[in-house]
């Protein structure tokens, strides 16, 4: 009995270690944070999944076709973040390369399952009254940045300002760090959000997640 407890215990103990790694990269992921990322990668290969090392280790491919592939099949094989993190790889890709239609079923895909995302990115924290009140719960948002520092995305609201487009900070609570988010208020329909979003990242090259609050 003793030796049975001893197991399930080292079991809880090396499964915890493996999630605290995951969510250690993926926040490292969010925020760009490359150099960190390549080290944690070489430090704790033995305690990430195949899935996870497979998707990390594509982001340094240079030839991009040959990424996308590995992209794809990890899509179709995985499920959870990493399908995910697939899903928002390939969407940009295809959107890149004009395929429309296929770029809007990925980002169809990450709207319905960003809970997969979302479930350790619950917590808002509004900076004051005002910020609270504009959050409509109805509406749609496109999350166009994420960071560490709150100066990085005070410059990016600091440059939307300056274009007349509404933009607000969010402080989200990942993994006990918070993380200053920038969001563009969208519409109550998806496909018009979607649409806004699009002719944000084609005018100024930003990248985005559609968040609805």
């Amino acid at each position: 009995m003793h030796k049975f407890l001893l197991f399930c215990l080292t079991l809880l103990t090396v499964s915890n270690s493996f999630a605290q790694h995951s969510d250690e990269l993926f926040k490292m992921y969010q925020e760009k944070n490359i150099e960190q990322l390549i080290k944690m990668i070489a430090v704790n290969k033995s305690e990430l999944s195949s899935a996870e090392q497979s998707f990390y280790n594509t982001l340094f491919i240079k030839d991009a076709e040959k990424a996308f592939i590995i992209y794809e099949d990890l899509f179709k094989k995985t499920d959870g973040r990493i399908k995910y993190l697939c899903a928002e790889r390939l969407k940009d890709y295809y959107y890149a390369k004009g395929y429309y239609s296929t770029a809007s079923d990925y980002e169809k895909y990450l709207f319905e399952n960003r809970n997969l995302i979302e479930n350790i990115d619950s917590e808002i924290i509004p900076e004051n009254n005002a910020l609270q009140n504009n959050i409509d719960e109805e509406k749609l948002y496109i999350q166009v940045g994420a960071f560490g520092l709150q100066d990085n995305a005070k410059q990016m609201k600091s440059m939307l300002d300056t274009q007349k487009i509404e933009a607000q900070i969010v402080t989200r609570k990942v993994n006990n760090n918070s993380l200053f988010c920038v969001w563009v208020t969208g519409d109550n329909d998806f496909n018009s959000t979607l649409k806004f979003a699009e002719e944000l990242k084609e005018k100024y090259h930003l990248d985005y997640k559609i968040i609805k609050k």
